[in-house]
């Protein structure tokens, strides 16, 4: 079943989401085409993956869905999928029954009892038609038609800082400790060990067919040197991405899905500079493809919080341990 899907899924991307298609997306966040891409998901059932059965999922568990997650940063899926299934399977769990539309993950940053909540720059919000925010004891469910969404970053972006009233509330469910932030840290950073294997595959590339003094540049033993320490980012990335969603159940482990963002976080910022320095100045222009995986590195690095707000995190948890050693801490906590 999950090699089916991901075969499915694979397939819907490379035909609904070629690069040119994501650009064209990009430009037009309330085109057909976009709409045309979500209703192709929804007739695939990709959306309720994480579902049971009985509410018409398709009833698998984290790590199952975990490669399709890296496949949305290798394809630059500019729609909030990975948080849809978590919101999905969260909602249909407590009883509600979701809305047809993508739906965000976000953590409230305002007062507990404010009128208004508030929340922090949250990737493909503009694609989004609801948000499911994290109170504290509860999520609760808005309709981003009822909200205000910042201005874009940059030109193309699709995140937005969300404003919404609390009276627009549309459903409510008890968190039963669930964190939206340790999860979305946790797709972000599937996302971003996606994006960074694609940079590689383009680098390597380019270093193989770009030509200087009578051979490729790929020969030269300094531009070897920069892609070995790429490659070694990108493996360490996608392991601990792996390792983090290797729980068996809907949710990663907490602490683990803290190691997954700041391990993917901290590798972005070595593989974005080395794949421009390899591409040159041809990488930086806004026709050229590596452009558009780097700038979502930016985004979604800093997404719920960077490799230096989990790094804290992971060091508290080690302070707060019984261990006597680091060693003893990895080895007895996040050992799978």
């Amino acid at each position: 079943m999950q090699l089916m899907v991901e075969e499915m899924f694979e397939r819907l991307l490379k035909r609904y989401c070629s690069l040119t298609q994501v650009r064209a997306m990009e430009q037009n966040v309330r085109g057909v085409q976009l709409k045309d891409v979500w209703n192709e998901l929804e007739a695939a059932g990709l959306p309720n993956a994480l579902a049971d059965e009985q509410h018409g999922g398709i009833g698998l568990n984290l790590s199952e869905v975990v490669p399709l997650f890296v496949k949305m940063g290798e394809h630059a899926l500019p729609l909030p999928l990975a948080e849809t299934m978590v919101a999905r399977a969260l909602l249909y769990r407590a009883g509600e029954t979701p809305p047809s539309e993508p739906i965000i993950l976000a953590t409230s940053i305002s007062p507990a009892n404010a009128e208004s909540i508030e929340t922090g720059e949250l990737p493909h919000a503009r694609t989004a038609g609801f948000m499911l925010l994290d109170c504290g004891e509860r999520l609760d469910l808005y309709s981003l038609e009822d909200s205000k969404l910042s201005r874009p970053l940059g030109r193309y972006s699709l995140s937005a800082r969300v404003s919404a009233n609390t009276r627009t509330v549309r459903a409510s469910i008890q968190s039963h400790s669930v964190s939206l932030r340790e999860i979305g840290a946790f797709l972000h950073a599937a996302r971003l060990a996606g994006a960074m294997q694609q940079i590689l595959r383009m680098t390597v590339n380019y270093a193989q067919t770009r030509s200087q003094f009578g051979r490729p540049i790929g020969k030269f033993q300094a531009v070897q040197h920069q892609i070995s320490v790429m490659a070694e980012q990108v493996a360490a990335a996608s392991m601990a991405v792996e390792l983090a969603g290797a729980t068996g159940n809907l949710l990663p482990d907490p602490l683990s899905a803290a190691v997954a963002k700041e391990c993917t976080s901290a590798a972005s910022k070595v593989v974005g500079p080395i794949a421009h320095a390899v591409h040159g100045a041809i990488g930086i222009s806004a026709e050229y493809d590596l452009q558009l995986f780097t700038r979502l590195l930016h985004e979604w690095r800093a997404a719920e919080g960077s490799e230096s707000y989990w790094a804290i995190r992971i060091g508290r948890s080690l302070m707060e341990s019984d261990a006597t050693r680091a060693s003893d801490f990895v080895r007895n906590r996040l050992a799978i």
